[in-house]
């Protein structure tokens, strides 16, 4: 018997109360793609329609929605986006708003924060579920596009309360996912595109106001939206017809159900068919044969879900299932636990009980066997129960413990473990017709009762009470009782429905129940009529009855001879005996009848014609009367089922024969010698008939052992249909394999046509071999070097000839298969052929060495252009060193010169020097002025040797820059402090930024004066006495920029171009100006400025109108470190006391040096010879020691060298004075042990105050 209308008596969550809505809400569902569908809907839907709408949609938690405001544009009814409770009202649409659950109650929508777990979607099944526990036949459900199987569920529990569903067309969503899962439900009413769906909307509200049904008497059902017209009387026989319709097309008997039931189920037809009252809906019945199968279906509604009645469940595993694993006791043959549920659905019933057992044996420590028996009437239930496999929206009803353990995710779906699903046995079965399972522990038919009659659910608790070991349990529904058999079960919860069977003994255990049909008086018809009093007969009761007044009592039995209907008065042939109930006729039938029967029976069975026997008297038991039994074979066409029609007549005795007083006395004998013969006869029969009853006991035992092995043969298909799932899955993975085999192989064939062309391409020669050297494979440029063909693979390489100069091939290809390294050789061929030989390990799929790879690369024209840059590189190293040593050469021709220009400048400035000390001198102006004179003329050409040596430097890449921070204010300050002092003939002006703070850039302190002396210079030499010069520094973010502005002979457009080339001059300044330089301080500038990283340029309006050199240098962010204070103004007398050796080959010079340190007050050991100043030193104390670099026989670096080694003298300061000034001559000095190094011609200024810095332990 199929479980439903499974709908619970209180709402699954027992907080939500029935809405009182006149009007119907519509539930919409979508997810990917379907936004787009809910917009096409309502741009179809009037804002008149009288319904409210409500939009589920999976929404991102992080995302704000505008889901509202979309469809708001699509049309004028009110949308708004539920973030509080509001109530419903018609022609209003409501969207769900993010990261939150929808859910109704009592005619208002309510949002929670959602509890989603592992990413899984059930917002709309939740949602579904409320809509139909809330508005029954209200709640109108649709499911347009979307990924995932949201929805399925909870539209399957709209329909089971009477709602109606639809689903979108699957063609006609984006993502079909969704409408295809809910298609696949069987619950779907209408399946249609979203812009049809408004006007069949808007069809099924009108339908449902015009539908006109007898008012339901029924407490339990909510009201319907139809009109309530008559009473259920007046429509019984039309209802009948309708039952009775369905069963002759469907082969389903509902006369058993409540007609409160049965209308609400028609009603709910009514809505989707359009039909207005039960009149219109037969004739529709009788035009349209599949509505039958759609009324069956809406009929054997079952909906249920995964421990549903959450609070009942845990009563059963409180008091049952602990009794039920310690009672078992497998010492004495009782380890087995078996649990019917009947009525299971789509198993999730069966499944939770099964998961249930399971844990309570995993607590007790137990191993006892299991066995759930579930059964149901419809098929297509069974189906999916047998799968296991169930939506993802399960995760609301089973906790995630539970989950973990019994499932495994599939997809969109969770399957039901292996270990689970083997306990579980399902089964189509009908409680009313077929025999019960024996010996179970546990019956669970919950919501099933309460819509059959009163009897009906009688004759069920006594099979369930047969059907139980005593002190068995039953599980009821909550709505219903089992008070109607309180003699057969005791309540241990009766809150929950929990009971518990009563022991045989003490409550006349019984059997069975009566048969289908039939009350203990025999006359079925009669005992409806009386379970009916108030029920008119349809015009079909009133044919039959007639017909049954007219014709002979009779019956149907099947090809066993099991009653399956009888007619009225054929109870006088029958008798009922005690013990076990029976619906075999030969059972049933009065003993001087069945052997009659027996014959008649058997000889229809072998044809096709009827049977009739020889009348029978029935004298003992009936009067003075005769039976002829009939049987007529018979094929029902619409069942397709054999059975047989047994028709007794009834006879009276022929008048012609004679009375027994006139029987004569002979014949009277002969009479009694036949009755005795006959009665012997009987007894022999009568001993026939007790042997083939216990043959017939036999045979029941063994049809029940039958029953056993065809619940073992059933468990089999069972495990058998699972190993066809298996199978099937394994199929489709072979097929996936198989498809994916295919695309490797066409990959495959891709990867050789790529290798086929990149080997073309590449045009190299390789040939594979084994271990043993033997030939695997080789290219076609292979056969250029080895005299192979395609038939010699296989063959040994050592039998191949070649062109190769390569005797060590072998070993080579042996090595590297042994192992080794990656071997390359360049090896000759025939001609002026090379090759790079290059042989690698031929590695497996298992990284195996499994022979040798051998490449050849013909690298002929690399080697012959090798050859060409080894000779070019030999003549260029040749040239080079030609080069370097006439570079060589021109360096210590600068050097000489430098130092043979800049002695005689030296002798001149130090003598300038005394003469400008002589007392006697001092106070003659003219005698200052032409010292003056001499001092400009010598620093003049000391710079003119400078610029020339470093523009040759600069030239030859041997100019090295000392960078680091420098204040470029405080530089330009100095020289401005030292042109102010020395009084030039022009007036120069600094002007500084306002802030006056440090502007500071990277770079060679010296080299940076250089630049802006010789600007500056230049500026002075080129202007007329009086004239203003400005220096003018400026930056910005970036750059810092010096200007040296005159007033001046200006240059003309021509000379600008050309100002910084090496020695050239402007043609006026030629003109008008002595040469006092040879124009190389300009060019000098610009390539000590780019050396910077800056840039220098020279602008000029004309000639006459003075010029502007501009000097642009990149800024930096070091700061200058702290320097301590300069001495005192220099006077007379600052060497007082200090102790000098100085050594210099120039007796010139050495006497004017002399005398210049001895004016400071200087004790001075004076030497010409490098050696006398060597043995001088050895037993002498010095304070400072000032030596020549350029000296015969011991230089200046030799002479240090030995002077360091004195211990007195290993830590004395030493000063170079030398006309070599670069700065390789600067870093020998310091690498032979001098402290400092000066250029000649040396400033006296300057020396004195390096021997001061360097006497007083100031670092250099």
């Amino acid at each position: 018997m199929k479980s439903s209308p499974k709908q619970p008596a209180s709402p699954q969550n027992p907080a939500l109360s029935t809405s009182h809505l006149d009007f119907p809400v519509v539930g919409i569902g979508a997810s990917a793609g379907g936004l787009e569908a809910i917009c096409t809907l309502f741009r179809q839907m009037p804002s008149d329609c009288g319904m409210a709408f409500v939009v589920v949609l999976h929404l991102s938690p992080d995302h704000q929605s505008v889901a509202d405001r979309i469809i708001q544009d699509t049309t004028q009814m009110p949308v708004r986006q539920v973030t509080e409770p509001v109530p419903i009202e018609r022609n209003h649409i409501y969207v769900i708003s993010p990261a939150n659950r929808l859910s109704t109650n009592d005619g208002y929508l309510r949002v929670t924060p959602a509890n989603r777990r592992r990413g899984d979607h059930v917002a709309i099944d939740l949602f579904f579920r409320d809509l139909a526990d809330v508005h029954k036949d209200h709640a109108f459900c649709v499911v347009l596009s979307g990924t995932g199987a949201d929805g399925a569920v909870g539209l399957s529990r709209i329909k089971e309360q009477g709602g109606v569903t639809l689903a979108q067309t699957p063609d006609d969503a984006q993502y079909d996912s969704m409408p295809r899962a809910a298609i696949e439900t069987g619950m779907v009413d209408l399946v249609l595109p979203a812009a049809e769906m408004p006007q069949k909307l808007l069809e099924l509200w009108r339908n449902a106001r015009q539908v006109r049904l007898p008012e339901i008497e029924d407490d339990t059902l909510p009201p319907a939206l139809g009109t309530r017209v008559g009473d259920a009387q007046a429509s019984e026989p039309m209802l009948e017809e309708i039952l009775l319709q369905l069963r002759s097309n469907t082969g389903h008997d509902f006369q058993h159900y409540k007609r409160a039931t049965v209308l609400r189920r028609i009603e709910r037809r009514l809505h989707v068919t359009g039909q207005a009252d039960l009149a219109a809906y037969l004739h529709y019945l009788e035009q349209h044969p599949a509505e039958s199968r759609a009324l069956l279906a809406d009929m054997l509604i079952g909906v249920t879900n995964f421990f549903r009645d959450r609070e009942a469940f845990e009563a059963l595993e409180r008091h049952v299932l602990p009794q039920l694993v310690c009672e078992r006791d497998p010492a004495e043959g009782a380890d087995e636990i078996r649990v019917w549920s009947a009525g299971c659905s789509t198993g999730e019933e069966a499944y939770s009980l099964a998961m249930l057992v399971c844990e309570q044996l995993a607590l007790e420590q137990r191993s006892h066997k299991v066995q759930v028996f579930a059964t149901d009437l419809d098929e297509r239930a069974i189906g999916i129960a047998r799968s296991g496999s169930y939506p993802e929206a399960i995760v609301t009803d089973v906790p995630p413990s539970r989950l973990r353990q019994f499932f495994v995710k599939e997809d969109q779906h969770y399957r039901v473990r292996k270990e689970v699903r083997e306990k579980v046995l399902f089964a189509r079965h009908n409680l009313l017709s077929d025999p019960p399972f024996s010996q179970i522990d546990l019956i669970v038919c919950r919501n099933l009762l309460i819509y059959l009659d009163r009897e009906v659910q009688r004759d069920i608790l006594q099979m369930f009470h047969f059907a139980l070991r005593p002190g068995g349990y039953l599980f009821l529904g909550s709505s219903e009782s089992a008070d109607v058999a309180n003699e057969l079960f005791a309540p241990v919860d009766k809150r929950n429905r929990i009971f518990r069977a009563l022991d045989a003994s003490n409550t006349g255990r019984r059997s069975g129940r009566q048969l289908p049909g039939t009350s203990a008086a025999g006359r079925p018809q009669e005992a409806l009529a009386k379970a009916k009093p108030g029920r008119k007969p349809s015009f079909a009761d009133l044919h039959y009855r007639a017909l049954a007044r007219r014709m002979p009592p009779s019956l149907i039995v099947d090809i066993d001879g099991n009653i399956l209907h009888m007619s009225e008065g054929v109870g006088r042939f029958l008798q009922v005996a005690g013990g076990e109930p029976s619906r075999s006729l030969l059972n049933l039938v009065l003993p001087p009848l069945r052997l009659a029967l027996r014959s008649t029976l058997f000889q229809a069975r072998q044809g096709t014609e009827a049977v009739t026997s020889r009348p029978v008297d029935l004298a003992e038991t009936m009067g003075k009367l005769q039976v002829e039994i009939t049987v007529q074979p018979y094929r029902d066409d619409l069942s397709g089922s054999d059975c047989l029609l047994v028709v007794f007549e009834e006879r009276a005795p022929d008048p012609s024969l004679p009375m027994p007083g006139v029987i004569r006395q002979t014949d009277s004998m002969v009479l009694h010698n036949l009755e005795r013969e006959l009665q012997r006869t009987r007894l022999q029969l009568q001993e026939t008939i007790e042997q083939s009853e216990v043959s017939s006991e036999e045979l029941t035992a063994s049809n029940e052992e039958m029953q056993a092995i065809n619940e073992e043969l059933r468990s089999a298909s069972e495990e058998l249909e699972t190993s066809k799932e298996e199978l099937q899955s394994i199929n489709e993975e072979l097929l996936t394999v198989n498809y994916e085999l295919k695309n490797k192989v066409e990959e495959t064939d891709k990867v050789n046509d790529y290798l086929s062309n990149l080997i073309a391409c590449t045009e190299i020669a390789t040939v594979f071999v084994d271990r043993n050297l033997h030939i695997r494979w080789f290219t076609p440029r292979a056969t250029d070097l080895f005299n192979m063909l395609p038939v010699d693979t296989g063959r040994s390489l050592l039998d191949i000839t070649h062109r190769l100069d390569y005797p060590a091939l072998a070993d080579d290809a042996r090595a590297v298969a042994q192992g080794e390294a990656i071997i390359e050789r360049e090896i000759g061929g025939q001609g002026d052929h090379w090759y790079l030989a290059r042989l690698l390990p031929y590695r497996s799929s298992e990284q195996k060495i499994d022979g040798t790879v051998l490449t050849f690369i013909d690298i002929s024209s690399s080697h012959a252009a090798e050859e060409r840059v080894r000779l070019g590189e030999e003549r260029l190293s040749k040239q080079l060193a030609e080069t370097q040593s006439t570079s060589h050469m021109k360096d210590e021709f600068f050097a000489v010169m430098s130092h043979e220009l800049k002695h005689p400048l030296n002798l001149i400035q130090l003598n300038a020097e005394i003469l400008r000390r002589l007392p006697s001198l001092r106070n003659i102006s003219a005698a200052s002025k032409a010292v003056g004179t001499i001092c400009d003329a010598v620093t003049s050409q000391a710079r003119i040797i400078d610029d020339l040596l470093d523009v040759a430097r600069i030239r030859t890449g041997k100019l090295k820059l000392k960078t680091g921070p420098v204040d470029l204010l405080a530089l330009l300050q100095g020289i401005h402090d030292v042109v102010v002092s020395e009084q030039r003939p022009c007036p120069v002006r600094l002007e500084l930024p306002a802030d006056t703070l440090p502007v500071m850039i990277e770079g060679d302190v010296t080299r940076l004066e250089q630049i802006i002396w010789n600007l500056l210079n230049n500026a002075l030499k080129f202007s007329p006495a009086g004239n203003e010069i400005r220096l003018v520094l400026s930056h910005d973010e970036d750059h810092a920029r010096l200007q040296v502005i005159d007033h001046g002979v200006g240059l003309s457009h021509d000379s600008l171009e050309h100002i910084f080339d090496l020695f050239s001059q402007a043609t006026p300044q030629q003109a008008s100006h002595s040469r006092e330089g040879l124009g190389i301080g300009l060019s000098l500038v610009r390539q000590l400025v780019e050396a910077h990283g800056g840039t220098v340029r020279a602008k000029s309006p004309g000639l006459g109108l003075g010029c502007t050199f501009e000097v642009t240098l990149p800024l930096c962010d070091t700061q200058l470190p702290q320097r301590e204070q300069g001495s005192e103004p220099l006077s007379e007398g600052r060497l007082n006391g200090i102790r000098v050796l100085l050594v210099d080959d120039s007796v010139e010079v050495l006497a004017v040096m002399q005398e210049l340190l001895e004016m400071e007050s200087a004790t001075v050991n004076a030497f010409s010879k490098p050696r006398e100043a060597l043995d001088a030193a050895a037993g002498e104390e010095y304070d400072i020691i000032l030596s020549d670099i350029g000296m015969p026989v011991m230089d200046g670096h030799a002479l240090i060298k030995a002077l360091r080694g004195y211990v007195h003298l290993r830590h004395t300061p030493a000063i170079a004075l030398t006309g070599y000034g670069a700065s390789a001559d600067q870093y020998k000095s310091r690498q032979s042990g001098f402290d400092r190094h000066l250029s000649k011609p040396v400033g006296y200024d300057e020396l004195v105050e390096a021997i001061e810095a360097l006497s007083g332990s100031v670092p250099y």
